[in-house]
Formats: structure tokens, sequence, C-alpha cells
């Protein structure tokens, strides 16, 4: 006859239920790429895989969702990132961009929420001049868009200009923005900067 083997006793089966979900936990978290348990862990994660210096500059809006939209700028990189927030844990959405030498013009993939003078909320597009010239103390962004021209000043933050820009609204007071927005290679616009006398020094066009 087989010898009845003791059963455990309630300290081991909970002890070995735990090692268990630790686990299973280890297993998908692995399959799922290893993902961080916050946006910023998981941006820092996917900023050391692509060799991604410390950011010389970093700009930031305000999205849809109450979330952030992030341009992280180093030598001649960006990085634009916003949370993507599933299940468990808060990946970041992350994209590189090479910048060419001297003035660069990013667009905002996403819609930018600002506040208007009654304090409501709006959507607009967003750019962000990158590498102005020495000396520029404005800017001026002309954008060609949907047979129209908008006119946009800067705003100077830091080693960069940000600019916002919206089309009118219509009859009925709706705004209605198209991808072309969002991504300047689908329209033309003219970027100039002037000194602190008004005069231009530089001009550039895409």
């Amino acid at each position: 006859m087989k010898k009845k083997r003791a059963p455990w006793p309630r300290w081991a089966k909970v002890l070995r239920n735990l090692l268990l979900t630790v686990l299973l936990g280890f297993m998908m978290w692995d399959l799922w790429d290893q993902p961080g348990f916050s946006y910023m862990e998981d941006l820092r994660r996917r900023e050391r895989q692509m060799l991604f210096p410390e950011p010389e500059a970093v700009v930031e809006f305000s999205i849809s969702g109450g979330m952030k939209y992030r341009i992280e700028l180093a030598d001649d990189m960006a990085v634009t990132s916003y949370p993507a927030r599933g299940r468990f844990f808060t990946n970041a959405n992350a994209f590189t961009q090479p910048l060419k030498e001297g003035v660069y013009l990013l667009s905002v993939s996403r819609p930018v929420e600002l506040r208007d003078g009654e304090g409501q909320p709006m959507s607009c597009a967003a750019y962000v001049a990158v590498h102005p010239p020495e000396g520029a103390a404005a800017a001026e962004l002309t954008l060609h868009i949907d047979g129209g021209n908008y006119v946009v000043e800067g705003i100077r933050e830091g080693e960069a200009f940000l600019f916002y820009a919206r089309p009118e609204p219509d009859e009925e007071g709706r705004v209605s923005m198209g991808g072309n927005w969002f991504l300047l290679g689908d329209s033309a616009y003219e970027l100039e900067f002037f000194d602190q006398n008004g005069g231009s020094i530089s001009l550039i066009s895409g």
C-alpha cells in the first residue's frame, strides 16, 4: 500500500499560491514587453532602448482626457510621446524624429486644449519651432491650409517658439480641423523670425 502523504499546512498553501501568482504576473509582464507601471517610467525605458540622451529641453501640452503631450529635445533628435492607458499599465506612445540642421518646425499630432476668455476649453493645432536663429526675439508662422491663410504669433518657451492655430468657426459656431492641421507635410507654411527691433532675420518655408 502507498503511504498516504500528509496534507500541506495552511501557511504552505498560502505561500505556494502567492509564489504562483507572482510567477504568473512576471510572465504576463514579460509577455507585454515589460511595460512600466507609469507613463514616465515607460518613457524612460523606451528612451534608454533608443539610446536617447538626457533631454536638453522639454515642452508639454495639455491634450484631451486631461493628458499631457510631451516633446523632449536632445542634439539632433526629438522624442514625442503621450500616455496610453491600458487595463493594468499606463504606457507611453513614443516616437522619435530626427531634426535637420538649423531651424526645424515640429507639429503636435494631437489637438491641444487651451482656455478661451471665458475659461472654456477649445481645441487648437500646435507647432514648435526648435533651434531658432541667434537673436530671435519674436516669430510668426503663416499656414496655408484648406485654401486659407492663417498667421500665428509665436510664444517664446526656453529655446523654442510655440504656435497655436485654429480655423474660424462656421456659421453654426463649430470648428473643424482635418488631419492636415496636424501633419505639416500636407500643407505649406512660412516661418519668419524677428529681432528686438522688429527686423526680419530669418525666413524659412516648407
